[in-house]
C-alpha cells in the first residue's frame, strides 16, 4: 500500500509537469507562427520608394525676333571709316559741341539729333548738315532692354521715354537714368538726349544695327 500511494503522488506530480511543457511548447509555437506571419507579410508588400521631388520648372521664354518699323530721321554731318575723322570733326567746331558718333558696321556717322519726325532735324538752306533716315535693328541682341531700344527711342512722349509711371521701371536698359541725367546737363533738346543714348547703346552692344 504504501507503494501504490508513492506511485500515484509521482504519477500526479509528472502529469501536472506533462501538461506544464505541453503547454509552454504550444505557446511557443503558435508564437513562432505569429512571428513567422509576419515576417511573411512584410516580404510580401512591395516597398515603394520615396519620390524624389520634381525640380521646379522654369518656364524660358526666348527672345523674340524683334526689328521695329519705325522710321528714325538723323541730322548727320558726315561719315568716316575711323574714329580720328569722326573725332575731328566734332573737334572742329563748338557748335558740334552736343553731336555724337554712332558707331555701325565699322563707320562712324557724326550726327547732332535724332526724331521719328523729320521736320525735328532738317534745317532749311543748310550746307553743313542733312537728313539721314535709319532705322534700329535689334533683333540680334538677347538681352530683353535691348530688344526694346528701338521703341524706348520712338517713343515722343519725355514722360514715357523717362519710364515715369510706365510701370515698366524694370524694363529700362542699364544706367538708363544716369546717361539721361548726364546728358541733360549738355543739352535739354529731347532730339539730342535721343541721338546721345543711341550713340552709347550702340557703342555698347554690337547686337545693335542701324538699316539705312
Amino acid at each position: 500500500m504504501r507503494f501504490s500511494k508513492t506511485f500515484s503522488k509521482f504519477s500526479y506530480t509528472l502529469a501536472i509537469i506533462h501538461g506544464f511543457l505541453i503547454g509552454a511548447v504550444s505557446i511557443g509555437l503558435f508564437a513562432i507562427f505569429i512571428q513567422w506571419q509576419d515576417i511573411s507579410t512584410t516580404a510580401e508588400t512591395p516597398v515603394t520608394p520615396a519620390t524624389p521631388d520634381k525640380p521646379e520648372q522654369v518656364e524660358v521664354t526666348a527672345p523674340a525676333d524683334v526689328t521695329t518699323p519705325t522710321q528714325f530721321y538723323a541730322k548727320q554731318h558726315g561719315v568716316f571709316t575711323t574714329a580720328d575723322g569722326a573725332t575731328a570733326l566734332l573737334q572742329s567746331n563748338p557748335a558740334m559741341k552736343s553731336a555724337a558718333i554712332v558707331i555701325t558696321d565699322g563707320k562712324y556717322y557724326v550726327w547732332s539729333a535724332a526724331s521719328t519726325v523729320e521736320s525735328e532735324v532738317k534745317v532749311e538752306g543748310s550746307t553743313e548738315s542733312f537728313v539721314k533716315p535709319f532705322k534700329i535693328n535689334s533683333s540680334a541682341c538677347t538681352e530683353q532692354a535691348m530688344q526694346k531700344l528701338p521703341v524706348f527711342l520712338a517713343n515722343q512722349d519725355p514722360a514715357k521715354f523717362n519710364f515715369a509711371g510706365t510701370g515698366n521701371e524694370g524694363a529700362k536698359p542699364k544706367d538708363w537714368d544716369a546717361n539721361i541725367a548726364a546728358i541733360s546737363t549738355l543739352s535739354k533738346d529731347f532730339n539730342v538726349i535721343r541721338v546721345q543714348l543711341l550713340s552709347h547703346y550702340f557703342a555698347q552692344n554690337d547686337c545693335l544695327k542701324i538699316e539705312l
